[in-house]
């Protein structure tokens, strides 16, 4: 699937060896996609697509119409494009073979909610990046003329201009280059704040992901992150299927007369950008002294080394995420010095004239009205 145009095969056949090539069709408008499927699909067919990013909105038209679609992982079905041909009609038959062979792996598909949150988490990912890009850009523009300004300068305030500015005399086209570097970092960063403040607004929408807050080392970043990936948390039937998704599971090497083999670190498969935040909240937990997890992540980290720590941290913090979300949490009975901290830092970043709209008076009250909730939660 293209954006202007598709490929399609249609075969005939239960297994992958024997199914037999209907028809074949190629180079056909994307926007004709409903009239195909009309035209050479009884109804009762599965229609079957390789991840890219239009195969979920591709899918839905093909489900308003009746008809059944089915979505493979790219890692494994691409091989064989690769492997085999790199010519779309052909790879149109393969990868049918591929989904009639019960060896690929179906992608689970988001509704439209689920949809916007991942579009909202990669704006945000990207706004992240385009922040660090334009900062060290002004970095380094600055480093070219022997310029560094004092420790604790904000770029992103207007200060900051002021003092790159006076730091040395500028020509007219220089102080206009920096004004532009500054400008563009201004907006990244404000994209960036926009887009943490609707973070918080849709977890506080929704307050059984906003408990997630109550796990050491879990902020508005990773929970939206992980309401957004995951979706609905009862596709998972245990805390280990939640685990292998994200991609925390060892893997596990055995080969010859060696019957119990050996672990060999991470699978490298699953969900690489919430394994990463999940990590990230995992290196800051084994740092937090008050965490139930700090002990027990040391006394792993002494034995072996901190990247083994934080991942096996990283494991037990999505279990209790299953759990939580799960509801087999008891209620907040004590508003904790942690917990009252990083609430106080959530409502930080909503801002006094979000705060209001919200019908909270002060940060306070917003911290006063979670635990509240909290403590009702079971």
């Amino acid at each position: 699937m293209h954006p202007d145009v598709f490929s399609a095969a249609v075969l005939e056949g239960g297994d992958a060896a024997s199914a037999r090539v209907v028809s074949q069709h190629d180079r056909i408008g994307t926007e004709k996609l409903e009239e195909w499927a009309n035209g050479h699909l009884r109804g009762d067919e599965i229609v079957v697509l390789e991840a890219s990013g239009n195969s979920f909105a591709v899918a839905g038209r093909l489900h308003a119409v009746g008809i059944t679609a089915v979505v493979l992982e790219s890692v494994q079905a691409g091989k064989i494009r690769h492997n085999f041909c790199n010519d779309d009609r052909q790879s149109a038959v393969k990868l049918a073979r591929v989904y009639l062979s019960g060896l690929a792996k179906e992608v689970w598909q988001p509704d439209e909610e689920t949809r916007a949150m991942r579009e909202i988490f990669f704006a945000h990912r990207n706004a992240v990046k385009d922040t660090t890009r334009n900062r060290n850009r002004i970095r380094s523009y600055l480093n070219e003329h022997c310029v560094r300004l004092p420790k604790g300068t904000r770029l992103t305030q207007e200060s900051g201009l002021l003092r790159a500015l006076g730091a040395r005399e500028w020509s007219p086209l220089q102080e206009r280059l920096i004004r532009s570097l500054f400008k563009q970092l201004w907006e990244c960063e404000s994209r960036r704040t926009d887009l943490e403040q609707l973070m918080v607004q849709e977890l506080i929408a929704r307050p059984q992901w906003a408990q997630l807050w109550r796990l050491m080392g879990i902020r508005h970043r990773v929970a939206f992150a992980l309401m957004a990936v995951i979706g609905d948390i009862h596709r998972f039937p245990t805390a280990k299927k939640l685990v292998g998704y994200i991609g925390l599971s060892p893997r596990r090497k055995q080969s010859g007369t060696n019957a119990k083999g050996y672990e060999q670190g991470l699978s490298h498969a699953g969900r690489n950008d919430l394994r990463t935040l999940v990590l990230q909240s995992a290196q800051n937990a084994l740092t937090q002294r008050n965490s139930p997890l700090h002990k027990w992540g040391w006394r792993l980290l002494l034995r072996k080394n901190r990247n083994l720590a934080a991942v096996a941290v990283g494991r037990k913090l999505v279990v209790a995420v299953w759990h939580l979300l799960m509801g087999h949490f008891t209620p907040l009975v004590e508003l904790t010095d942690h917990i009252h901290t990083k609430l106080l830092q959530i409502a930080t970043v909503l801002g006094k004239p979000i705060l209001k709209d919200m019908g909270f008076a002060s940060r306070s009250e917003f911290v006063h009205k979670q635990y509240q909730l909290w403590q009702l939660s079971s």
